[in-house]
């Protein structure tokens, strides 16, 4: 059983992430699960199987504070980078109308493998429109607790005390999101080409027309070709 498609160069593929987006999203990932796992030594009891991994609690709560730092920095470095991209993304998402809630309706059975026909798509899906409203807003909440915890003496004790519960639930929601958003973006079935474009940058020219029609007629077909003219 093959979970990601076959990479294929011998035909037709476009341009869907550029460089600058692909090593904030991998950086994103590789900081935030060790995030989760030196956070789950210090947010769980009995888990001292996971704390030997890290050295101990001593070590766990190090790397954490690492990758916090690091996450910290790839979202400077996508700001600073592709400024120009993060507006296009947001655009995109702020065009979340009929048509990306009837895939949102409709996914749950074609989740389940029942053939449904999808209305047209931006370059993302609702569902993919939704992914990037809900988890970075949880990353941000993640990134401010977790330095308002790190450095309580120079916060209000009330911000400190709410601090906590914040990256708790932050923690829980994100967890949930990013463990989706992976099987969705890479193994349910007709989706792993997407993996592609956020690994080597490009989707099957195909691939883009059936999943994201709207999209590929704004960047790629006949309305791109005549703004450019």
């Amino acid at each position: 059983m093959q979970w990601v498609p076959e990479y294929r160069d011998d035909i037709n593929r476009v341009e869907r992430f550029n460089a600058v987006a692909r090593i904030t999203h991998w950086g994103h990932t590789v900081t935030f699960i060790l995030c989760l796992f030196t956070g789950l030594v210090l947010f769980c009891d009995g888990m001292d199987w996971l704390a030997t991994i890290f050295g101990g609690y001593a070590g766990a709560g190090l790397v954490h504070r690492i990758a916090a730092v690091l996450l910290t920095l790839f979202i400077a470095f996508f700001v600073l980078f592709d400024f120009k991209g993060i507006i296009s993304w947001v655009k995109d998402l702020l065009r979340f109308g009929m048509n990306d809630i009837i895939f949102v309706m409709k996914f749950p059975l074609d989740f389940l493998g029942l053939p449904v026909k999808m209305p047209p798509q931006t370059r993302f899906n609702g569902g993919e429109k939704g992914n990037s409203m809900l988890t970075p807003t949880c990353v941000i909440f993640l990134v401010l607790s977790g330095y308002i915890m790190w450095f309580p003496a120079i916060f209000p004790a009330g911000l400190v005390r709410v601090a906590y519960p914040t990256h708790d639930i932050a923690m829980v929601f994100a967890t949930f999101m990013v463990c989706m958003h992976g099987y969705l973006g890479s193994f349910h079935p007709g989706s792993g080409e997407s993996f592609w474009g956020m690994w080597k940058g490009t989707v099957r020219e195909d691939w883009a027309k059936h999943h994201h029609p709207i999209w590929y007629e704004e960047a790629y077909g006949e309305k791109a070709d005549a703004e450019k003219e």
